[in-house]
Formats: C-alpha cells, structure tokens, sequence
C-alpha cells in the first residue's frame, strides 16, 4: 500500500534520500536517563543499514555511513526519525520515561531535527484527534485541515534554510498526507464509500503470535473488533492499554479482539517483542506486508477500528477507538 508508506504518522515513516558513492560518516551520541537495564543498545536503522550502537552507563556515541538520508533512531520501543548527512554530529539527550516530550537535540544537525521534532507534534495532534476530527461536518473539516496545513507551512517557512531534500520531501508528503486525511474522512462519512454498514466484510489470512494463522471465517459465531496497527505508531501504542481493558470488560460476551499488525515484514520480532513485553491480549496478527485487508477498507491512516457481527458483515467499518466511551456503549448493547 504505497499511501501508506508515505503517510505522516507521528512517528514519521522512514524516507530514503539519495546518497553519495563516497563514503560519508555521521556522528550520533548521547545519554539516556531512566533506562530499564534490559536496554543495551541503540538502534540506528536506516534504508540499508540496521545499527547497534552499545549503550554503557546511559551513554552511547558512533558513526554511521551516511550523507543525506531520514534514519529511523530507536530506544526499546520508542524512537524518532532523524536527518543525517556528512556534517552530522548530532547530540541526543532524552528520558525514556518520557521520551517524546523529554528528547533534546544539539550539535550539528540540531536544527533540521528540532524541525522534525515540531513538525510531528502538530501531526502527531491529528491522530490523537482523528475520531473526533472525522465527525466534524465539511466545512469544519475544511477549516481544520487548512488551519494545519497553514502550521505546516509556516514552520517550513520558518525552517528555511535547513537540507533542501528535507524542504522537498516534507512537501511531497504533506500533499499526500492531506488527500489520506481527505479519503478517510470520505469513507468514514460514507462518502465515495465502497463498503457500508451491513456489507460482508473483506476477509484476512494472516499468521497468529500463538502459531499458525487465523483467517476471519475461523471467528464466525463471534462478534469481532479489530484493531489495525503497526509497532511504529504512537497513537496505536496508546491504544493497547484501554484495548486489554476493553477485552477484560467484556471477555464473558461472544466478541473476539482482533489486533492485525501492519509493520513490514522485516520488524517481525519487534511485534513479537511488544506483544510479550506489553503482554497483549486477544488474537494478535501479522499481516506481513499483505496489505489487500487495509486496501479495501481504505485505510489511511493507523489505529484503525472495525467492528463486524456474528456472520462476518460490518457493524461498523471505523469502530470507535478503545479509550473512547462509545465503544464500551456499541459493545454493551450487542445482541
């Protein structure tokens, strides 16, 4: 799903500029407050290089062969996207008990990153407010979306002198991110909608953590609400908390809880890892870049929710969210 790719997520999708034949090296270090002691290393993944950078007292420093590209800088299951080219050496300092608020940059390199940094805040305040953002009438919805495109703008205005790749791919991704807010604000409001409340629902095959797959005609007799995320979304991540409540609540009533991740298939041990370490319920998917699920419900962006009924047809093709009070409404008066 190419949109997908491409989409401003919070956490920022990884994004390849072309690099130099040269050799080239960037320098990264920093300290790390608060690490749990399973923590040992930094990862630096970048589009042909994943690197493990020791961390030793909360405090890592390395190179990395790099000039002119986003690389994907991960602590446990948190992380940031950064710019790194040939003049790098990028200081980085963060709280992992708060690490998107906590990160700091300085150094060489500070500047196109604090970019990056404010640019996801005011995307990042999208996602959290998508629910709502999609029940605004047209108007309104216009309104808001021009008022965030304006932030935008003017932040790269503001940011003017930072990599021209930079300047130009956050362009190209703000008109894509802008027609994914305005096709999935269509399906949601049944406009240019294919699938409707009532309609048989697609169907998905897809490998379960537990073994072997499970397929939506294996869930037949049950309600089922599924869950649509990737291990790289903050917003879906905040969701997991209020899901295992969801399931606790409601675990005596016919309802299955569907999580299908839709991480590429090279972070298949990070989905493992998550599941364990955040000891995730329910029947936890990965759809291992099979995207054909996510096409025809039209997803555009993540944590997607979708409620289906005991026969496999939609109840709701975008469900409310588990940290909402309408689902605990929607579930409670299932038949």
């Amino acid at each position: 799903m190419k949109y997908l790719k491409k989409i401003f997520v919070a956490s920022t999708t990884l994004l390849t500029i072309a690099c130099t034949n040269s050799p080239k090296h960037a320098s990264i270090e920093g300290k790390i407050e608060n690490l749990p002691s399973s923590i040992t290393e930094v990862v630096l993944r970048t589009k042909d290089n994943v690197k493990n950078i020791k961390i030793e007292n909360g405090v890592f420093k390395d190179t990395i062969n790099i000039d002119g590209e986003f690389a994907y800088f991960q602590i446990g299951n948190q992380g940031k996207t950064l710019f790194l080219n040939k003049n790098t050496n990028l200081e980085i300092n963060v709280d992992v008990n708060d690490f998107h608020k906590s990160i700091r940059y300085s150094g060489n390199g500070k500047k196109v990153n604090n970019y990056l940094l404010k640019r996801e805040l005011i995307t990042q305040d999208v996602f959290e407010k998508l629910d709502s953002i999609n029940s605004l009438d047209k108007t309104a919805f216009d309104a808001y979306i021009n008022t965030m495109v304006q932030k935008i703008e003017d932040l790269l205005k503001n940011h003017s002198d930072i990599d021209p790749l930079v300047n130009k791919t956050e362009k190209e991704n703000l008109t894509v991110f802008i027609e994914n807010l305005n096709n999935q604000y269509n399906t949601v409001n049944g406009i240019d909608a294919s699938l409707q409340k009532g309609d048989t629902s697609p169907v998905f095959d897809y490998e379960n953590y537990k073994g072997g797959s499970t397929k939506l005609s294996d869930l037949k007799g049950n309600y089922v609400y599924i869950d649509v995320w990737a291990t790289w979304c903050p917003p879906c991540i905040a969701e997991i908390p209020f899901l295992k409540k969801l399931e606790t609540k409601f675990h005596k009533k016919n309802i299955k809880f569907v999580s299908i991740s839709v991480d590429n298939p090279n972070l298949k041990d990070k989905w493992k890892s998550m599941i364990k370490d955040k000891d995730m319920g329910g029947i936890q998917l990965f759809s291992n870049g099979d995207n054909n699920f996510m096409e025809a419900y039209q997803i555009t962006g993540i944590p997607r929710f979708i409620l289906l009924d005991t026969e496999g047809n939609i109840v709701s093709a975008n469900a409310p969210r588990p940290s909402s009070d309408q689902i605990h409404t929607l579930l409670k008066n299932l038949p």
